[in-house]
């Protein structure tokens, strides 16, 4: 078993950002069985937990009554989620037991306690531990990585993105279809979540790889992704596992993959067909960003811009269910 400070110095740090309805998920799957990388069963909002519970100051708290915190807030990750999916069944004893030998009475920084987390969480499904070079950690949302960007500045960026017009029809749709959700809210909330969430990502000063969903199933990308991260590339990349576990999607998706490999029923969500013309007028203009990204996007000109004008007060094709 590694030390922890040698560990924390000598461990390089990568976060899996989302913009939407794009294959994190799978991207993250792809990853848990590949050795030399930590990760964790599932996205971990770790500095909601920290505010949830007010943990300013992780140094004068006792590690293990923090850890019961986590596992309170957080026990989906450790037995069942259903909307993911996902059966772990962790031996949760086991993991508390690591835990502690991993802290060895010593109080934590708070980036040492996600660490010490990831490393009984590995630890207890009995991987290896002298191969251990990346921590993956899957913060999903902007303000999630923020967070974890500003405690391991030098980390990473993973980002999967998708044609934003399959992106939208995909949200809008799976979300509509689980929950039942007829909200203009809920539609606003993922119009810009596609942009502002690319936007940010393109900001940030930290190395990034950009995975487009389309291509996440290329075994060219699968070994520039293993470059990019530095490891050494390894078959288990093809398939998402969770624990271990075969992973086939979660419950929104419309299409599963029994063995976990990449399934091509993604590409075409025929969104095409979807969107009204006047729809996919105003998307381009809205999404125009992701044509560097090789997505084609109709050019807008500026007699085009006029006619949205004009056009953006009338409903979407989503937006006549409500009314």
């Amino acid at each position: 078993m590694k030390n922890l400070d040698e560990l924390f110095n000598k461990i390089k740090f990568a976060t899996i950002l989302t913009t939407g309805r794009t294959g994190s998920d799978y991207l993250h799957g792809c990853l848990d069985n590949v050795p030399g990388i930590l990760t964790f069963s599932g996205i971990i909002y770790y500095y909601d937990f920290c505010n949830h519970f007010k943990l300013d100051n992780f140094e004068k708290i006792e590690p293990l009554k923090i850890l019961e915190l986590f596992l309170e807030k957080n026990i989906h990750l450790f037995t069942q989620d259903s909307i993911e999916n996902k059966t772990i069944n962790l031996d949760i004893p086991k993991f508390k037991e690591n835990f502690n030998l991993i802290c060895d009475k010593k109080k934590l920084s708070r980036q040492k306690f996600l660490l010490a987390a990831y490393l009984a969480y590995h630890i207890t499904l009995a991987r290896k531990t002298d191969n251990i070079k990346l921590l993956v950690h899957h913060s999903h949302s902007v303000d999630e990585t923020k967070s974890f960007l500003e405690d391991f500045k030098d980390s990473k960026l993973l980002v999967t993105i998708r044609d934003p017009r399959a992106n939208l029809k995909s949200g809008i749709v799976n979300w509509s279809n689980y929950r039942k959700i007829e909200d203009q809210r809920h539609f606003l909330f993922y119009i810009k979540r596609i942009r502002e969430d690319l936007k940010y990502a393109r900001e940030q000063i930290n190395e990034k790889f950009f995975l487009k969903l389309e291509e996440a199933g290329n075994l060219t990308i699968k070994k520039k992704l293993s470059n990019f991260l530095s490891i050494e590339f390894d078959p288990e990349i093809n398939r998402a596992t969770y624990a271990g576990k075969i992973w086939s999607g979660d419950k929104l998706s419309q299409f599963n993959s029994p063995d976990g490999k990449y399934n091509n029923r993604v590409v075409d969500n025929q969104w095409q067909s979807f969107f009204s013309k006047k729809d996919k007028l105003i998307l381009n203009l809205i999404y125009k960003d992701y044509s560097s990204f090789g997505y084609k996007m109709e050019r807008i000109d500026w007699i085009k811009i006029i006619l949205i004008f004009f056009l953006i007060p009338l409903p979407f094709v989503f937006d006549k269910k409500i009314f």
